[in-house]
């Protein structure tokens, strides 16, 4: 255990006390340091022998304190010589404390001020383990009554101390603590400006935290023993956004995307509110940073949702693993309600469905009419892709992951055999599947002669580039948003692909198809547990899909000019 003020000598066999004379009593006493010997050379006794040492230490510095008082009473600005760094700061004098923070420390935040005081308390009450048992042990019949007067001169000791912080806490005049909180400061590494409040926060918790050591002290003197509190580390390393995202990764393997999203809202949170232990977070910080996603990053309330929504997790496993002392989750119930978050909605940047007009004027640009096939648009999947959307309503994704041999016949009618990304991801299971049946236009248009024309064994779309997530539509969907606003001149901020799904969702109800039909279609789970059992999943009668993919049309819609070479 750490002992501040116990220390060696090269030039010699024994332990010495050594203590820093307060800078204003250098001059009076021409010493930087006191060193008093403790003539052992064994590490117990020294120990032992610390307490009569600083009792000595007190007494050859009393005259040069009381004379620096008597000094300061007539020379206000008796310390203006001192270097900048060690002057006074708003006429409170501190003398040893720089106002620049010292290399190798690291700058203490407001939140670990409990901790360090803490370990304060823990070492200085392991300090009198340490002591007591070679010191104050019950005297031999016939021995000396040493040990008996060196308790009593702690007790003495103990005693006048008591009574200076109690007169110095009642008047808030912390001067005599500020050598004891500078020499912990120094020993874990750590630095406070001393013009800061945190300072005067620590000043005054180390203040309090020293009282309770003595008054302890004295108890333990009289033979009431408590038990002292374990070394606490200054940090927690398991009380930390990347203890708790560590070990939510582990439990919930999220997708890759999703596990970095979380460790970018994890940095915005710590860059807007503080980098601060997880059980010292409040809803009061959830609260500054919602405000400070609207007003400083213009982010929306919606957004906001999903941010809580992701973060949220992460502190519950935090607690079910005992990694925070939280015992409720701050961000529990954080988010804006409903109500907020449509108040709030820009209706320009909801995604909407294609009118036909805008359809036919996508359908008349360069990649439909003059055979255009960028390569950023992955060839073929310029065309297909934006086809393919609004005449099945799947995901973008799913349309990607086509390979040849998923276009099949199911019950005699021509599918998609699509991934179901959505339940996938829900489930986590790695592959679940379902038909769609292919749309007539599609047929008409040559869709299965250009699948016939591809690898049987490989990817419909083989142009496709993956981003560093796997995902083959990433890439893809860039490069047809800038399509959209360049090259087909809808440059409208509610359109993108994903606006395909919204477009087969209107035209199947003014077609007439049943909604839990159309929501089957587009891949939703079912909100009742309606249908049969298909491969582990509740879903509607083939037959009823047919049905509806044959009701669907689109008044309008001009695609009689597309020049697919391999249409019949």
């Amino acid at each position: 255990m750490k002992h501040p003020y116990l220390t060696t000598r090269a030039d010699s066999t024994s332990y010495y006390f050594r203590r820093k004379v307060p800078l204003k009593l250098r001059a009076l006493l021409e010493k930087t340091e006191i060193w008093v010997s403790l003539e052992t050379p064994c590490k117990e006794a020294a120990v032992a022998r610390l307490p009569a040492a600083a009792l000595e230490y007190e007494r050859l510095i009393a005259p040069a304190r009381a004379a620096a008082t008597a000094l300061a009473s007539a020379t206000p600005a008796a310390d203006a010589w001192l270097p900048r760094g060690m002057r006074a700061v708003d006429n409170e004098p501190h003398p040893y404390h720089p106002t620049v923070q010292p290399p190798g420390t690291t700058r203490l935040s407001a939140v670990q001020i409990p901790r360090l005081v803490e370990r304060y308390r823990a070492n200085a009450l392991a300090n009198d383990d340490e002591n007591r048992p070679t010191c104050f042990v019950a005297p031999h019949p016939d021995a000396h009554d040493d040990d008996g007067h060196d308790e009593e001169a702690h007790r003495a000791l103990l005693l006048e101390t008591r009574r200076q912080l109690r007169r110095a806490r009642a008047a808030d005049d912390f001067s005599a603590m500020r050598e004891c909180v500078e020499d912990h400061l120094m020993w874990e590494r750590v630095w406070l400006p001393a013009a800061s409040d945190e300072y005067l926060q620590l000043l005054k918790a180390m203040t309090d935290a020293h009282l309770a050591v003595v008054e302890e002290e004295l108890r333990r003197l009289e033979g009431d023993f408590c038990e002292t509190p374990e070394l606490i580390p200054l940090v927690d390393h398991n009380d930390t956004w990347e203890a708790a995202v560590r070990t939510w990764v582990d439990e919930a393997a999220p997708r890759a995307k999703t596990a970095d999203e979380v460790r970018t809202q994890v940095a915005r949170f710590e860059r807007l509110v503080g980098a601060m232990p997880l059980s010292a977070l409040t809803p009061a910080h959830v609260a500054h940073f919602k405000a400070a996603c609207l007003e400083q990053e213009k982010v929306s309330k919606s957004r906001v949702n999903t941010i809580v929504a992701l973060l949220s997790p992460v502190i519950n496993v935090a607690m079910n693993n005992k990694l925070t002392t939280l015992s409720a989750n701050p961000f529990a119930r954080a988010k804006f309600s409903r109500k907020a978050v449509r108040k709030d909605a820009d209706p320009d940047a909801q995604r909407d469905a294609y009118t036909v007009d805008e359809l036919n004027r996508l359908y008349a640009s360069r990649v439909f009419v003059h055979g255009h096939r960028p390569g950023k648009g992955a060839r073929e999947a310029a065309f297909w892709l934006p086809l393919l959307g609004p005449h099945t309503g799947a995901r973008l994704e799913d349309l990607c992951l086509l390979r040849t041999r998923d276009v099949v016949q199911h019950a005699g009618v021509w599918c998609l055999h699509l991934h179901d990304t959505k339940r996938e991801h829900q489930s986590g299971e790695a592959s679940i599947m379902r038909y769609v049946p292919i749309h007539r236009t599609l047929l008409e248009l040559g869709w299965l002669d250009y699948v016939a024309s591809q690898n049987r064994d490989g990817l419909l779309f083989p142009h496709l580039n993956e981003n560093q997530y796997g995902q083959l539509s990433a890439v893809w969907s860039n490069w047809f948003s800038d399509y959209l606003d360049v090259d087909a001149g809808l440059d409208d901020a509610r359109l993108d692909f994903h606006s395909f799904r919204h477009t087969f969702k209107t035209f199947g109800r003014l077609s007439g198809i049943d909604n839990d039909v159309i929501e089957e279609l587009l891949g939703h789970a079912p909100t009742s547990m309606y249908g049969r059992n298909q491969d582990g999943e509740r879903r509607l009668p083939f037959e009823l899909l047919v049905q509806g993919m044959e009701k669907l049309t689109f008044p309008g819609l001009q695609l009689a000019h597309l020049p697919y070479a391999g249409r019949a």
